[in-house]
């Protein structure tokens, strides 16, 4: 929820939130997990969704290691963080393999 909250306060362009997950990208289309322990993060989701334009993107699961990564260095340093403008030093040497292109028209 942080992550989309910033990316709508310091940016204009369109919210591009990118998953592994087919089913949890469809969830956010449906009412599917309102019930379920993961509906309140749904409706925020929806509830930013409706700020910014915002593009779900679904991707293989090689082309998610920089979030793999930063999820792990949240669990075991135990901190979140936001790097605005850098590149954090846990994910130096993958993120440039997860880079995906995507032409906003």
């Amino acid at each position: 929820m942080q992550g989309m909250a910033l990316a709508i306060e310091h940016s204009e362009t369109p919210v591009i939130l990118q998953s592994d997950s087919s089913e949890a990208l469809s969830c956010l289309a449906t009412d599917a997990l309102q019930r379920s322990a993961y509906g309140q993060l749904v409706m925020e989701i929806k509830h930013l969704s409706g700020i910014r334009e915002f593009v779900p993107q679904k991707l293989s699961r090689v082309q998610n290691r920089v979030a793999d990564r930063l999820a792990y260095y949240s669990r075991t340093e135990r901190a979140t963080a936001v790097w605005l403008g850098s590149i954090p030093p846990c994910i130096e040497d993958v993120w440039p393999l997860d880079c995906n292109s995507m032409n906003l028209q």
